[in-house]
């Protein structure tokens, strides 16, 4: 008999599949009833007696016939990829509703320029593990400060078939790290045939223009062949985005008539001078040459606070200098696989990937604070620039308080400060699967690399530097007259990283008996890998010798060894309720074993409802970069210092200074606790919904204590070795003007098991498919996070604190996408939206723009940012059926980020791009 509803696919199998005209009902019930081929009893068949394909699942090992499992999965289809023009994983997992920022390609700061990570449920990249086909890939060599990551732009796009995210902790089947979710990039199995491809993109400002081609060409047929061998080469260069080029607050930090103030920095060109009155005791200020534009001078209480004389000349580093709103890049990838059917039961497989990224950032240009305390000291008399009305008959100085004048100065006539990096990526992969029986095994070898080799480009040498200035022989502004300095004075650093992953595995899954409800599903298998990490700084910079780039730790070795077993079983507790068990046990090196369950239930209610839940545990060993005895050296910009940020002293509202994050040896691991519950349904043949409930538990975070906290309680973190903040001693002159505290010289914040983060929220999947015939098909989908509660207690001894909804934690994302398709006509339109966040980062302290004096500021959320993605495409023009043109626009209305100044540019990096609109055209051809 025909059953009614044999066939019908799961919402997942149905985007895995894309099967046209499949209905989209959950297919445990299909899984339990179709029919045993009478030829071979471990062979199913559907209704019409042809076999059904048993596939593996992101979440399982076990292959089964129905794609639905207990677990949430996110598919996303090569055509969701880039039909709106993305041509990287970046630009398509960076949108996903589950990510919350992550790190940027494009940032000025930081370490890692041109890499990229994603960041799901917003606990940390580290929480997040990425897959290819299953299996590992090298993390990114570059360690940004305690942060260990997979980049993603070290996986060319164009062999990529699909993406699979699993949205519950998967530490027992994947690896023990994988607490907030895995993401598994699934490339092509098999190709045959050529196709070529290429796009041309550009901004609607006139940069970023982009130049993209790829290449695939396979052979070979394994049913005809028994093999095939294919290959897929990708390249793309796109050239450097400004934010000068962008428009009102995303150009200048000039932010007054945003309710702001004034950002500009007293670091201008070619320099401010400023002293202390001897008469009156009030700062001075004024321009270094005189020269300053109008449009540049304010008064000096805009930069010192109230009573300070003079006018200052500001500098504008967004729209004087050339910060990146998208760095440049030159990328190359080859992506290729073999396969050999060695007989009916073996086939041989390999796997090469190989990319190389080159990605540029541009930033601040070099700059000098000349002062006491400071390797360039005050400015000196001797300089033909001290100011000549402040020496006395006795050529001695006439100022006042310490009898110094402070210089600050920015260097925009030298070679401007840049991080060039060159990334090469490595996967190699070879392996055999077979069957026996009713059984699949697998093993494989596989060696996976990163290698970094960053350049900081035109760096200033610290002695010969100094000594120039301190000398009075450097003359600011005066690039001819320092001509004769430079090539003394100027020097190229480059840093070497090294990531290696070796790995070996096997598996076996299959049925193990068969129960009135079905057979018992089981998988087992081993593993064994070895992890290294090699860092290996420029000698300058270990010796302090490179100026603006704070002294680098000794290069260090850092590996390990892991071994592990698991196992996992699917148990078809009655015909409608499936039961999922996993358990896998780790035995690092360095730091012990770990037993990590998961459970699973699936409750098929009827054809058209399925109800499911897990429950996972985690453990995440503290990085080859935490453990290790790397402290790194860098700048922190934009923060603000209490002690010397006040109603009527302003210096510190926005200070920098030396930071230094680093490793910790003494680190215990992170655990963790997962759950989701939800539902999968189909209560209309076009529409297929999952409501997924989830949370995440976290304790005993790695991480640092937070800064403006340190800050505000400065007796609490006092002799903590965790949290170090070194400051200058406080001048009369300060003291008398506000300030509180001297100026801070040094932020030293280490690693430490400091937290409990407890996450819980709630995915929403909506997917139609409208068949109007002659006008074509409609296929919308919506997919929303709502993260309900982000709870942190910045030590275990704490009370958490809720932060959702504060700056950087949105409670809303959401995508929603829509394409209509007829014959050889495709059109789309994808919304990405973050949804509206407080100004203030931490509900638990003071509005920093009240404090500032812009309380409106503290009034105002930050509103949410949609974006809207356009893209077309036609097949088959002049009658040449395998040509397909296309074009795409991104940020389609050409949105800008919403206001908001916290990380020193006018709106949140983290989550907001300040692109604007992009337009692209592409065209690909097939010969078959």
């Amino acid at each position: 008999m025909k059953q009614a509803f044999a066939l019908k696919q799961s919402v997942i199998a149905v985007a895995m599949t894309i099967a046209a005209g499949s209905s989209l009902v959950p297919a445990f019930v299909y899984a339990q009833e179709a029919p045993v081929s009478a030829a071979n009893p471990n062979t199913v068949t559907d209704a019409d007696g042809k076999p059904v394909a048993r596939v593996y699942v992101t979440g399982s090992n076990i292959r089964r016939i129905n794609a639905e499992t207990a677990s949430p999965v996110q598919v996303i289809t090569r055509d969701e990829m880039v039909r709106g023009g993305a041509t990287s994983l970046t630009e398509v997992l960076k949108t996903i509703s589950a990510n919350v920022g992550g790190i940027s390609e494009d940032r000025t700061n930081g370490f890692s320029a041109g890499a990229s990570s994603l960041n799901l449920r917003g606990i940390g990249s580290q929480a997040t593990l990425m897959l290819i086909n299953g299996r590992r890939l090298a993390p990114y060599a570059q360690p940004e400060f305690q942060t260990t990551f997979v980049d993603l732009n070290s996986i060319p796009i164009g062999a990529v078939e699909r993406i699979e995210v699993l949205k519950d902790g998967a530490s027992a089947i994947y690896g023990s790290e994988a607490i907030a979710g895995v993401v598994n990039i699934i490339m092509r199995d098999s190709f045959q045939g050529v196709e070529i491809g290429g796009s041309a993109g550009q901004s609607s400002r006139r940069d970023g223009r982009q130049l993209r081609s790829t290449l695939s060409a396979g052979f070979g047929s394994l049913v005809d062949n028994h093999y095939n061998v294919y290959a897929t080469l990708d390249v793309r260069q796109r050239k450097p985005m400004f934010l000068s080029k962008r428009d009102d607050y995303i150009s200048t930090q000039n932010w007054t008539q945003w309710g702001y103030k004034d950002n500009r920095s007293l670091y201008t060109y070619p320099g401010n001078i400023y002293w202390t009155d001897k008469k009156t005791g009030k700062f001075v200020a004024r321009s270094l040459d005189g020269n300053c534009p109008a449009s540049r001078q304010v008064p000096a209480s805009v930069q010192f606070g109230a009573g300070t004389e003079g006018t200052v000349c500001v500098f504008d580093d967004l729209a004087d200098g050339d910060f990146n709103s998208g760095g440049k890049t030159d990328r190359i990838g080859l992506t290729s696989r073999g396969t050999w059917q060695i007989n009916s039961t073996t086939t041989a497989f390999s796997e090469v990937i190989a990319h190389q990224n080159k990605a540029r950032v541009t930033g601040l240009y070099h700059w000098v604070a000349g002062q006491n305390g400071q390797p360039t000291g005050a400015l000196p008399i001797n300089s033909p620039q001290y100011p000549q009305d402040l020496i006395g008959p006795d050529g001695k100085t006439l100022a006042g308080g310490n009898g110094s004048v402070r210089v600050r100065a920015s260097l925009k006539d030298l070679p401007g400060q840049g991080q060039d990096n060159t990334t090469d990526f490595a996967r190699y992969l070879a392996g055999v699967k077979g069957s026996f029986g009713n059984w699949d095994w697998e093993t494989a070898a596989m060696a996976s690399t990163s290698k970094v080799e960053s350049h900081n480009t035109s760096g200033l040498l610290y002695t010969p530097f100094t000594e120039a200035y301190n000398s009075g022989k450097f003359i600011f502004g005066n690039a001819a007259g320092n001509s004769n300095l430079l090539s003394s004075i100027m020097h190229d650093s480059v840093d070497g990283f090294k990531s290696s992953l070796y790995q070996i595995d096997g598996k076996v899954s299959g049925e193990l008996f068969k129960l009135p409800a079905g057979a018992v599903g089981v998988a087992a298998g081993v593993e064994a890998r070895r992890e290294k990490l090699t860092t290996n700084p420029d000698p300058l910079s270990v010796e302090g010798e490179l100026y603006h780039q704070a002294q680098s730790p000794a290069g260090y070795t850092n590996s390990r060894t892991i071994k592990s077993v698991y196992a996992e079983m699917t148990v078809p507790v009655l015909k409608s309720v499936e039961a999922q068990l996993a358990l896998r046990h780790d035995r690092y090196s360095d730091y012990g074993t770990s037993t990590t369950p998961k459970i699973g239930m699936k409750w098929t209610v009827s054809p058209r409802l399925v109800v499911r839940g897990t429950y996972a545990e985690g453990f995440r060993a503290p990085t080859l970069v935490e453990n290790s005895s790397d402290v790194r050296h860098a700048f922190l910009n934009g923060f603000r210092d209490p002690a010397r940020c006040n109603a009527s002293f302003k210096d510190g509202c926005s200070w920098s200074s030396a930071y230094d994050s680093g490793a910790n040896p003494a680190l215990a691991p992170e655990t963790a606790k997962s759950y989701t519950l939800g539902l999968a349904m189909e209560p209309t043949s076009w529409l297929v919904a999952t409501v997924d409930a989830w949370r995440i538990r976290r304790d005993n975070e790695i991480g640092t204590y937070d800064l403006t906290r340190v800050l505000e309680d400065p007796t609490r973190y006092a002799n903590n070795p965790a949290a170090v903040i070194v400051r200058d001693p406080l001048t009369d002159a300060d003291k008398a003007l506000g300030a509180t505290a001297g100026e801070i010289s040094l932020v030293k914040l280490l690693l430490t098991n400091v937290a409990v983060t407890d996450v819980r929220g709630i995915d929403v999947d909506l997917r139609g498919k409208f068949n109007f015939g002659e006008w074509g098909r409609l296929e919308p989908r919506l997919q929303v996070q709502y993260m309900s509660s982000y709870k942190n207690a910045p030590s275990p001894d704490d009370e958490q604190i809720e932060y959702i909804g504060t700056r950087g934690t949105p409670r809303v994302q959401a995508t929603f996408g829509v394409a209509w398709k007829k014959a050889a006509w495709q059109l789309s339109a994808d919304a990405v939206m973050v949804g509206h966040m407080a100004p203030v980062g931490d509900y638990t302290v003071d509005c920093v723009y009240e404090t500032e004096g812009y309380g409106d500021l503290c009034k105002r959320d930050i509103p949410s940012f949609t974006v809207v993605n356009l893209g077309g495409s036609y097949k088959g023009l002049l009658g040449m059926k395998d040509l397909k043109l296309g074009f795409a626009i991104q940020n389609a209305f050409d949105r800008k980020p919403p206001f908001n100044p916290s990380s020193g540019l006018g709106f949140y990096q983290a989550l907001h791009n300040p692109m604007g609109r992009y337009f692209q055209v592409s065209a690909d051809y097939s010969f078959k």
